[in-house]
């Protein structure tokens, strides 16, 4: 009986906002408790010596056991604080993700992160030739980088998306607020980076950081555009895949043996700062002319 009236106060979108803020912090304390352990056990693994095959993916599998863990506090909190699954969390309940359109928006934004990277490829240079690593690599970041994406956009759009709006994507301009204060967060977190602490006082520094508000600002309008988070969720795989497997900084964060490795001496945080304009510019332009064509009654 009680299931079925939470099943009802879900359905009515009359989630209260203290399940969601109770979810979250749930999701971070369970997360970070179940991922210490996991990188813990991952760290004492004697696989990661110098020389050992698997050395290069060490601060891979060090990041990704830690999403793991967080990755499952997201999904016990919003399963049993919030009582709902977390498909309805990320698309919502009854409604069918819009799969195609967030497909063609992330190879839209796909090309815009190619033709905003064109200045830089006079520093691109072969990082890994052995076709072996390279398929291995491939499979790690297949079968991982979806985690570390998908606890990112559950934490700094997702939460965000739902708790202020009772379980429920606003319309635009209603959902702009949260909009920026989530993705000041995401910046906020992102500021101990190596891309950003490399840099000296000044417009690198500046636009450096502000990069990660850009690309988290256009990512939340991209899902209020969609009506669902499935937008963010394949704009954040893309770009992290793209850094995991194909072109690394030389500055970064995360290492791994991508095919192709950037060598330039320091990250520019306003070339990176441009690249995030040109990137996100076509999903959106894209998104809202979409948005502009349908039916009122459907959005």
């Amino acid at each position: 009986m009680s299931s079925n009236k939470e099943k009802k106060t879900w359905e009515e979108n009359e989630a209260p906002l203290g399940r969601w803020i109770g979810a979250a912090a749930y999701a971070l304390i369970v997360g970070l408790f179940l991922g210490s352990v996991l990188n813990w056990v991952v760290r004492i693994l004697p696989v990661w010596s110098e020389g050992m095959f698997l050395a290069p993916w060490k601060g891979f599998f060090d990041n990704m056991s830690l999403f793991s863990g967080l990755f499952i506090g997201c999904v016990l909190g919003i399963r049993f604080v919030c009582r709902t699954s977390l498909r309805a969390f990320l698309f919502g309940r009854g409604r069918k993700p819009d799969v195609k359109a967030a497909l063609i928006a992330g190879a839209l934004m796909f090309a815009g992160m190619l033709a905003g990277s064109v200045p830089s490829m006079k520093n691109y240079a072969l990082d890994n030739t052995d076709a072996t690593v390279i398929a291995v690599n491939l499979v790690f970041c297949l079968a991982f980088t979806w985690i570390q994406t998908s606890t990112e956009e559950i934490f700094f759009r997702g939460f965000f998306l739902r708790a202020p709006y009772k379980n429920e994507v606003p319309q635009l301009p209603k959902g702009l607020l949260f909009a920026f204060i989530s993705s000041l967060l995401f910046m906020a977190v992102h500021l101990a980076n190596p891309e950003v602490t490399s840099q000296k006082l000044g417009p690198d520094l500046v636009l450096g950081a502000a990069s990660y508000f850009v690309s988290a600002f256009c990512m939340y309008i991209c899902n209020l555009l969609i009506g669902g988070m499935e937008a963010g969720l394949i704009f954040h795989l893309i770009n992290n895949f793209f850094c995991f497997f194909l072109v690394r900084a030389k500055i970064t964060a995360l290492t791994t043996p991508t095919i192709i490795i950037d060598n330039s001496e320091t990250s520019t945080g306003v070339t990176a700062f441009i690249v995030e304009l040109i990137m996100f510019a076509p999903p959106l332009i894209y998104l809202i002319m979409r948005k502009r064509r349908q039916p009122r009654s459907d959005s």
